[in-house]
């Protein structure tokens, strides 16, 4: 019976930790925009025991974050609306991101930052995702009936980070407290 148990334990851990780590393909997707400007900030060595995220990393999170900002049809989009944004088009498009201030609690981590978007031209009957509930009504009115709304804006966030094993994970994006 223990034999039993601790294969199951392994095996759940093993799924674990391929579920919980990005995959190669996908932070070089996500890390790889032409219009993605980051600032530096201090890098940790590899190897190094990292007691914060990494700024890499952060940024990474961030632009998945803009990325999920995303069109939804309100129906399905058929042939004979040839102007209709495809579904799952990305509102925004990430500009810049800035990792204003990290503080750490043990196995967890609070780091502030401000991140810069732009609209992507578009329009669509619905926006879902990412920071859908950020976006101010007359803009996402002014962007669903086809009017893109110009200039950058400026989002303050609050990401937690959760430690999963040697590395980090972001478990949740929420406005960014007032200061």
């Amino acid at each position: 019976m223990d034999i039993c148990r601790a294969g199951l334990i392994l095996v759940a851990g093993i799924i674990t930790a391929s579920c919980s780590e990005k995959s190669a393909p996908d932070r070089e997707k996500h890390s790889n925009t032409s219009e993605t400007t980051r600032k530096a900030g201090p890098e940790v060595a590899k190897g190094e025991d990292e007691r914060q995220p990494r700024e890499d990393e952060i940024a990474e999170d961030c632009v998945a974050f803009v990325r999920s900002t995303k069109v939804v049809p309100g129906q399905a989009v058929t042939a004979d609306c040839p102007g209709c944004p495809p579904a799952g088009a990305e509102v925004l498009a990430f500009r810049q991101m800035k990792t204003d201030r990290i503080s750490c609690s043990g196995d967890t981590c609070t780091v502030l930052v401000t991140i810069r978007v732009a609209f992507n031209p578009g329009g669509g009957e619905r926006i879902a995702g990412g920071l859908t509930a950020w976006i101010p009504p007359e803009q996402r009115s002014a962007y669903l009936s086809g009017r893109t709304p110009s200039g950058e804006e400026t989002y303050r966030v609050q990401i937690t980070y959760k430690r999963r094993g040697e590395g980090w994970r972001a478990v949740e994006f929420d406005r960014a407290p007032v200061e």
